[in-house]
């Protein structure tokens, strides 16, 4: 399906079948109109009163209502007279496609901290856990990896669909990091603080952020290059430096640049409602139940990579969120998180399925202006005891107390 408006023009010479389906003209008018002498692209629009050529645009799943104004406002302004009402005309007024704020949380809903993941190395799979501890970068070794090419190039799951099959795992009582893939016989092991299979320090560059890594021997890049049928290198993060001050958004991306980071896109944690969800999967029953969108699909939380999943309420009343407080630790809302094709991807023993769901069906209600909005980012507030390391922590279950003021 495409993603923009696509403009075909048709002309009863070159495609007479086209025409007489979109405009309604007979073999006979057809005929006519070629023995009048008229060709495709002249400048005979009417013969006998009636079209000569015909004008199809079609809309995908990533087109926007201004884009169907722009269509409409060239149509008006080329081809249409419109009536008058005491001297004014009726204009074309534009209009954005809002978040649904229908039902946004009443201060007696209760919510409650339903599940925690952390996600090691970027763009791999992730863990759920009971509780763990938070750190200045988020929670304790989110995205503390990534795997860059030879050349430099940072892979994620966009281009290496494989890297969502690497599961990981985090013991923090043994201190080690455990990897594992299909495509690999033995599990890889990593210590959280040893330093003997480092390989050199360095820095990078990341969406304005500035990190002090380091990286590994062979045993361990070997091991990854055989996971993602490439040759890589596993880096790890050090500790970032933030030297570009901006909380706007640009290009879609929002840097929580006031917050040292891991290697998150834009912020350090990713906040997702149970209840968001299970409306998404209705919507994607019912498109089923209409024919639109083929085989049935439904998708859990773990398709969006959130690190908390809460409970309670109605669907997106996160949106109107301005803070909130789990337990003891206190979050600030950076606003929606912007969706894309990642997250139609599924990885299936072994094999990572693509799709056009769900990000097609969110595209036709949580578009704002141009963008996919589905979950909220965060950032930890305690940042003065976080960098205390007074041993802060998140436990399933835990009450949330949501703020929109």
């Amino acid at each position: 399906m495409p993603d923009m408006i696509t403009i075909v023009v048709r002309g009863c010479f070159c495609n007479p079948g086209a025409c007489a389906k979109y405009l309604g003209l007979s073999h006979l008018d057809i005929l006519s109109n070629i023995e009048a002498g008229h060709v495709c692209w002249d400048d005979r629009d009417i013969l006998n009163g009636k079209p000569t050529g015909a004008v199809r645009i079609s809309f995908g799943y990533m087109s926007t209502f201004e884009d169907a104004r722009k269509f409409m406002g060239f149509i008006v302004r080329s081809f249409v007279s419109l009536p008058s009402l005491n001297g004014h005309m009726y204009p074309l007024t534009p209009r954005s496609i809002p978040v649904p704020t229908e039902g946004l949380e009443r201060e007696s809903a209760r919510y409650y901290l339903r599940s925690i993941s952390i996600y090691p190395i970027k763009s791999c799979a992730g863990f759920r856990v009971d509780s763990w501890p938070l750190s200045i970068t988020g929670l304790l070794h989110d995205r503390e990896w990534l795997l860059k090419s030879t050349s430099g190039e940072i892979l994620t799951q966009k281009k290496v669909p494989e890297m969502g099959n690497i599961s990981t795992l985090i013991d923090l009582n043994l201190g080690i990091l455990l990897v594992q893939s299909p495509r690999c016989k033995e599990k890889l092991q990593i210590e959280l603080k040893s330093s003997s299979s480092f390989a050199g320090r360095d820095q990078m560059d990341i969406h304005s952020q500035r990190y002090d890594v380091h990286g590994y021997g062979n045993e361990v890049d070997i091991w990854f290059g055989h996971a993602v049928g490439r040759p890589c290198n596993l880096i790890r993060n050090s500790g970032s430096k933030s030297y570009l001050c901006s909380n706007k958004r640009t290009g879609g991306i929002c840097r929580d640049v006031e917050t040292t980071l891991s290697f998150v896109n834009e912020a350090p944690f990713l906040l997702i409602s149970e209840e968001s969800v299970s409306d998404l999967n209705n919507r994607l029953s019912s498109d089923t139940q209409k024919g639109s969108h083929g085989p049935a699909i439904q998708v859990n939380t773990m398709r969006f990579r959130p690190n908390l999943v809460i409970s309670g309420g109605k669907p997106y009343a996160e949106d109107a969120w301005s803070s909130l407080r789990i337990g003891t630790t206190h979050f600030r809302s950076l606003g929606g998180c912007n969706r894309c094709q990642m997250i139609n991807m599924n990885p299936q023993a072994g094999v990572v399925q693509r799709s056009n769901e769900p990000l097609a069906t969110l595209a036709a209600y949580r578009r704002v202006k141009g963008k996919i909005f589905f979950g909220v980012l965060l950032r930890c507030e305690n940042s003065d005891k976080l960098e205390q390391d007074t041993g802060l922590w998140l436990e399933v279950g835990q009450d949330v107390y949501p703020s929109s003021d």
